[in-house]
Formats: C-alpha cells, structure tokens, sequence
C-alpha cells in the first residue's frame, strides 16, 4: 500500500511513522512549484497526507477533488507525528475539522 505525503520539507519522521502503521511505499511532495496543482498521484496510492502547515490552497482543492473522485481518504495535520499517528490510528472517522482555522 502506498501513501503520498503532501508539504513539507523535512518528513522524514513523518515517512516513519506512516512506515510503522502498515504502509510500504511513502511517496513525497513538497508542493511548492505551482506545477503541482496540475500533477496525478499513482494508482496504487490508498492514503494521502497532507501537511497543512506547508501547503497553499490550490494544491489542496486539487488533491481534495482527486481523491473525493478516487475515494481515498485523506488526513489533514500538521507537523507533528503525534497528531499523524492518532489520526492513522483513528482514520476511519471523518477528517473534516482536523484543520479547523483552515477553510478548504
């Protein structure tokens, strides 16, 4: 199972703790050229996380609507692998107010 992380520039810790939830392919975006808002992720990706801290608005509605389309879920946090990791753990519920000073 593959993950994409979205933003960021040191995620490694991030990479680890996604690592140690089950996944085996951990793809990076920085996200900061605005050719990204136009990018795909790959077909065989079941998880994307995005960083909020580090990503602009039109990257977001774009990998919103991709992976509304695609049916993947989609975490939003921080930098913090302790958030990551309590919302990997409990991802089956919905993400919608993880980043509540966010309006996506």
């Amino acid at each position: 199972m593959s993950v994409l992380i979205v933003g960021g520039d040191q995620v490694e810790s991030l990479k680890r703790q996604v690592v140690a939830q089950g996944y085996t392919e951990v793809e990076h975006w920085h996200g900061r050229k605005k050719g990204f808002v136009k990018r795909t992720f790959s077909n065989h990706t079941r998880l994307i996380v995005m960083v909020c801290d580090y990503v602009n608005h039109s990257l977001t509605i774009s990998l919103k609507n991709q992976a509304s389309r695609k049916g993947l879920p989609l975490i939003y946090c921080r930098h913090s692998t302790h958030e990551l990791r309590h919302k990997l753990l409990h991802q089956e519920k919905t993400d919608e107010d993880c980043c509540a000073c966010y309006s996506f």
